[in-house]
């Protein structure tokens, strides 16, 4: 039994936000059903495909979930995706990024027939604002948010690389809001409305140097390829075998880093100690360490790094991560079934026994959760259900994450520090 298995989810429209939203409510336990027009989700026309021409894309978004089929061009349409909508618990909106054949309804009176539903809606630009009705792309959002401006050369246009983030992104953040509605319903009956921003799901990255810009006047800017300001060293490095990641961020990793490449002079300089005095001495210090961490492998700087704590780590293919061992057995990477068709994916993040390797699933060929808790079993929001009070130990930006979205959902979250 899931968290979220007493719930029915309907998702309409198409999206990778809502898709990847219902995806997660899924795999929380909840019953999702996916409405598609008889010509199928527009998403599964999405490479990439495999060898049997099933959509990779669409199967990753839509783990455990059933589909219903309705053509918008029959008669009772309407009454029947309005009765479906009537007897479900969320109904996951995605038209206005594609109304994929979905039959006309009249959600707010649904909404007043239901009080109970819980709605969330998804737009590229929210449902109000200079914007709303706009259509746009994930590389469009990812350069609205800010995001690709900060990556490649010093000089010229920035690199980007589609990947789908912003999607996922907008996912997680409307699964979190349509989730903390659900509890809150069990204690008070009534549903919750949501509108999300596509843009702004992104946007939320960016609260690190917009700060920066507000409080100091200035912000993160390339510095060249494989160089990310504020840190230095902090990139992707050639081995003798393989590509490193390398991250000294503390003057004492920085000291490390260079007691292990034999440049203890350099670590000695109390004038390199920090980030900020060794950006200023990126080109002299590259030609110093760069030849180093080529005359060993990848493996052997990552034990060395072990011994030392310093964070670095080896770049691995995407084909060593689908066959890593310790992905597998935390079932970090799953099989999963297109018909009769098999392949590996992630598998979901959270899990209530992080000892278990999650169950391969049966239900429409697709891979199945179970147990998983984490944000949900611990916020009780006010003004959404009873006003509690969450006491939060963390450290890092993981945990001031965390309660900010426990915040976010109306929590009042308790800080606790060790001293």
């Amino acid at each position: 039994m899931g968290v979220l298995s007493d719930f029915r989810v309907l998702e309409i429209g198409s999206s990778a936000a809502t898709s990847y939203c219902g995806r997660l409510l899924a795999d929380f336990g909840a019953d999702v059903q996916k409405l598609e027009p008889p010509a199928g989700d527009p998403l599964r026309n999405s490479a990439p495909f495999t060898p049997g021409g099933h959509s990779a894309w669409f199967a990753f978004l839509n783990f455990n979930k059933s589909s219903i089929i309705i053509d918008a061009n029959e008669l009772d349409a309407t009454e029947r995706l309005t009765a479906l909508i009537e007897d479900c618990d969320i109904l996951v909106d995605g038209r206005d990024v594609d109304p994929a054949g979905c039959p006309p309804i009249d959600v707010v009176g649904i909404r007043q027939r239901c009080p109970g539903l819980i709605y969330l809606s998804a737009s590229w630009f929210g449902g109000k604002g200079p914007y709303a009705g706009y259509a746009a792309t994930d590389s469009t959002v990812r350069a609205l948010a800010g995001l690709v401006k900060l990556v490649g050369p010093a000089e010229g246009p920035p690199s980007h690389a589609p990947d789908f983030q912003t999607g996922i992104l907008a996912g997680l953040w409307g699964f979190i809001a349509a989730a903390s509605s659900a509890f809150a319903r069990m204690q008070r009956g009534s549903g919750r409305s949501w509108s999300l921003s596509i843009l702004e799901s992104s946007v939320a990255l960016c609260d690190y140097v917009m700060f920066e810009q507000v409080l100091t006047g200035d912000m993160m800017r390339r510095i060249g390829n494989n160089r990310f300001w504020p840190t230095f060293p902090a990139g992707i490095y050639e081995t003798k075998n393989g590509l490193l990641g390398v991250t000294t961020g503390t003057p004492a990793q920085w000291r490390a880093f260079c007691d292990m490449l034999g440049l203890s002079e350099l670590g000695d300089d109390l004038g390199l100690a920090h980030s900020a005095d060794r950006l200023r001495h990126v080109e002299r210090l590259e030609r110093q360490f760069v030849p180093l961490l080529r005359t060993r492998t990848a493996q052997d700087w990552f034990a060395e790094g072990l011994k030392r704590k310093i964070p670095i780590v080896p770049v691995p293919e995407i084909a060593d991560l689908l066959e890593d061992p310790e992905k597998r057995k935390r079932g970090a990477i799953v099989p999963i079934l297109f018909g009769r068709e098999e392949a590996l994916a992630p598998g979901s993040m959270q899990r209530f026994d992080v000892d278990a390797a999650p169950p391969r699933g049966k239900g429409a060929g697709l891979w199945r959760t179970a147990g998983y808790t984490f944000l949900l079993q611990a916020v009780e929001p006010h003004g959404l259900g009873a006003g509690r009070s969450q006491r939060v130990r963390h450290a890092a930006f993981a945990g001031d994450s965390c309660h900010r979205l426990l915040d976010g959902v109306g929590g009042a979250t308790v800080y606790t520090y060790s001293g």
